[in-house]
Order: C-alpha cells, then sequence, then structure tokens
C-alpha cells in the first residue's frame, strides 16, 4: 500500500501516545501512515481536547461514522475491557477495516471468535502491543523464530508487579507501602486487582502460547497466583538463599504436553531475570537449538506501547494481506499442578509451645517430604494477645510434587498452633 489511513478508537494514554507517534512521523517526508480520525465520546477529557480544539471535524459522532468513513484503512482500538471493545472490533472487522490494538484482555478472553471474523473477511488483527509493550516478543515469534523448535518461556511481563517486589526487597517496604508508592508514581491503577492478583499477566501468557502453540488457552485454564500475600520476611530469606522473588509467567512443553502458570517464584540471583528491575518486563525465550534468548525493555506506558502499535501499522501497509495462523502444534494437554516438582519454602505464623517441628515433622514424613532446611526468624518474634510468644520460621523441603505439599498443609494449618495459613513460594528444579 502506498499510504495508509488510520483512524483511533478510545482517546486516552495509548491512543493519544499513538497519535503523537503519528504526528512525530508525519513530518518525515517519507510519511505515508496518515491519521484520519478520532472515535472518542468525551472531546473534553484530559488527552482528546486539545486535538479536539486544533481540529474538530477529525472526530467523529459515533462509531457508526467511523465504519463508513471510506478513507479508512485500519482501526487502531485502544479503549480497553472487553465489552465495547469486543463489539467495535467486531464490526470494524466486518466493515472491511484491519484492526490493531494493545488490548491483552480482550484478544486473551475472545482471541478465538475475532481471529476467525478477521480471517473471514480477509483482515489483519494484530496485537504486538498487547505484551510487554515495545518488548517485540510477539513479532519474533512470529516473524523470525520457528515456533516449532521453542520449548518454552518464562517472563516477567507486569511491570507494576515487579516494581512492588523490588521495592519491598531493596527498600524493606510492607506490600502496602510499596503499592502505594507505584500509585502515587502512576505505575499502579487506583484499582490495582488486576495486575497484583496477576490476572493482567495471566492475559498475556495466553496469548503467547497462542503464537507458540496455535491454540488458545481460556484464562481460567492457567494456574494463577499473585502477590499481595508476601511479606519482608519472605524476601530475607530469600536474600540469605541467594534468591530473588520475581512473579513469573511460565510456559514449559514436552512430549508430555505443557507446563503453564503464573506464579510468584524464588529465582538465582544470577538469573537474567532476577536482574531486572523497577518496571521493566523482560521474556527469556527457550529454543532446541538456541541459546535462551532474553528481550528486555519497558512493558507498559503511552509512548512505548505506541512504538508497537505504529510498529503492527508498518506490518500492514507493507503487507495488506492477512497472515496465517500460526501452526497447530495438536491437542495441548495440561500438566496437572499437583504432579509438577517445585523446590518448595514456606513460611509459618504459630504460637509458640513444644511439639511444633515434630508434629509438622511426622505430617510431612507421612507424605514422603523431606526438609531440605529449618530457620527460625527471631526478628519477626512478637508478644501475641494473650501474652504468649507468636514466631515465625521457615521450611525449605527436598524437590517434590506440589500435590504432596498441598495435602500436608490441608492438614497442618488446621493446627490449633497456627495463627494464618502457610505462605507458599516455590523455586523451578
Amino acid at each position: 500500500m502506498s499510504a495508509l489511513n488510520v483512524a483511533i478508537a478510545g482517546f486516552g494514554t495509548i491512543g493519544s501516545g499513538v497519535a503523537h507517534v503519528l504526528k512525530q512521523h508525519s513530518e518525515h517526508p517519507d510519511a505515508n501512515i496518515n491519521l484520519v480520525g478520532i472515535l472518542e465520546c468525551d472531546t473534553q477529557g484530559v488527552f482528546a481536547r486539545p486535538w479536539f480544539e486544533n481540529n474538530p471535524d477529525l472526530f467523529y459522532e459515533n462509531q457508526e461514522k467511523l465504519f463508513a468513513d471510506s478513507r479508512v484503512d485500519v482501526i487502531v482500538e485502544t479503549i480497553g475491557g472487553s465489552g465495547f471493545a469486543r463489539e467495535l472490533t467486531m464490526a470494524a472487522l466486518q466493515n472491511g477495516k484491519h484492526v490493531i490494538t494493545a488490548n491483552k484482555d480482550l484478544i486473551a478472553i475472545h482471541g478465538t471468535e475475532l481471529m476467525k471474523i478477521a480471517q473471514e473477511n480477509g483482515r489483519h488483527l494484530l496485537f504486538e502491543a498487547s505484551v510487554a509493550g515495545a518488548i517485540p516478543v510477539l513479532r519474533l515469534l512470529k516473524d523470525y523464530l520457528q515456533v516449532q523448535d521453542i520449548l518454552g518461556f518464562q517472563g516477567i511481563l507486569n511491570g507494576t508487579t515487579n516494581y512492588i517486589l523490588c521495592e519491598m526487597e531493596s527498600n524493606d517496604l510492607s506490600f502496602g507501602e510499596a503499592l502505594s508508592q507505584a500509585q502515587e508514581l502512576g505505575f499502579a491503577e487506583q484499582d490495582p486487582t488486576n495486575d497484583v492478583k496477576g490476572f493482567d499477566a495471566r492475559y498475556k501468557l495466553v496469548i503467547l502460547t497462542y503464537l507458540i502453540t496455535g491454540q488458545w488457552l481460556a484464562p481460567e485454564q492457567i494456574t494463577l497466583e499473585g502477590i499481595d500475600h508476601l511479606e519482608a520476611a519472605d524476601f530475607e530469606y530469600a536474600e540469605r538463599m541467594g534468591r530473588r522473588i520475581k512473579l513469573i509467567a511460565n510456559l514449559r512443553l514436552d512430549d508430555n504436553g505443557i507446563q503453564i502458570y503464573v506464579l510468584p517464584l524464588m529465582i538465582e540471583k544470577d538469573d537474567m531475570l532476577a536482574k531486572i528491575s523497577g518496571s521493566t518486563n523482560a521474556v527469556t525465550l527457550s529454543g532446541k537449538y538456541t541459546e535462551d534468548i532474553t528481550l528486555i525493555g519497558k512493558g507498559a506506558g503511552s509512548l512505548p506501547t505506541a512504538s508497537a502499535i505504529v510498529s503492527d501499522l508498518n506490518k500492514v501497509k507493507r503487507h495488506p494481506e492477512p497472515f496465517p495462523p500460526p501452526p497447530t502444534s495438536g491437542k495441548l494437554t495440561i500438566e496437572a499442578m499437583k504432579n509438577i516438582r517445585f523446590r518448595h519454602t514456606l513460611r509459618f505464623e504459630v504460637r509458640d509451645h513444644p511439639g511444633i517441628f515434630g508434629h509438622i515433622g511426622k505430617i510431612f514424613e507421612r507424605h514422603s517430604i523431606n526438609i531440605y532446611a529449618l530457620e527460625q526468624l527471631p526478628q519477626y518474634h512478637r508478644i501475641g494477645k494473650k501474652g504468649e510468644e507468636n514466631v515465625i520460621f521457615t521450611l525449605t523441603l527436598q524437590n517434590c510434587q506440589e500435590g504432596l505439599v498441598l495435602k500436608a498443609l490441608k492438614e497442618i494449618n488446621q493446627a490449633d498452633y497456627m495463627l494464618k495459613p502457610v505462605v507458599l513460594l516455590r523455586e523451578i528444579v
């Protein structure tokens, strides 16, 4: 295509970032991607108002006017969510428009349906910006690597949680303090649930899994645990073990199926992902015939995300015909979490009295679980309401199946000396 005409639907942080990048590019003599329209109901909003005041004719009155505009080749969807954004994306594809989006919720939940509509209408549905912002991980998977040779990946896919974990570790902050700081700096939303509970990272894991295997998983099929239960004692113990705690999205493929989950993991300090600080994202891809490849960069924000969207716009301009879907690797069998082996570290908070270690040891013995290390943390001892001493200690277990540990913990958590359920951290073996 000699030129590409673009309309933006949703003019908030991301949509305005796309407009800014396109405006900068338009000053280049070879510019051939043109912004011809904006769909935004709140024209007096902080992002839309300057554009509306300078060029009100750029704004559509409603989505019907957008779809009827024969000039528009591509709609950039930056509305967010999976309700109206889904309806608009479906209608855009059915009206002969290509669609580019950064909306991981939309793609992870409705990817199967939307990709089918795109293929039926001979249109692109591209979503490079939906995973890891400006890091070209989707492009690498689609354009360069042989996905059938990929053995899996591990990734830090959410900058908010990585920032919080780094602050808890390096500045001895509580989870609440680190979260408040992230909100003040704009790294976390006022409702941070999607980030700290791991939902955001799980959506991105769904999308990456599709590109590697050719199959869409429902988000609920992926085991998930967030970071809001972690405390200072966990980071102190990890430090003494030469580990750091990171929220890791993990996919592993073998002849028996896939291991897939989003979990806070203890990883060795020398590991590349352990060195990722602040709100940065990173993905390490493992292949049959290559060394591990790690991609690092900003995973969110207006301009990093906009740059990924503009990259997809260039792809549509160069290749107007949609690409075939990724090759399918056969029916996926997800290995049950209970069968996956980890080295588990357990944090106990108990009312101190004789016989606790003996009782716990007998329960582990019945489940054929060996204890690797035990450490009591006297700096966290305190006097409880009834004048008894409350104690925190950690146990690290020998490598064993997740299911055995959960069965043992079900018994232990019922003991009258337990003040709260055991907190569980894992390390891949």
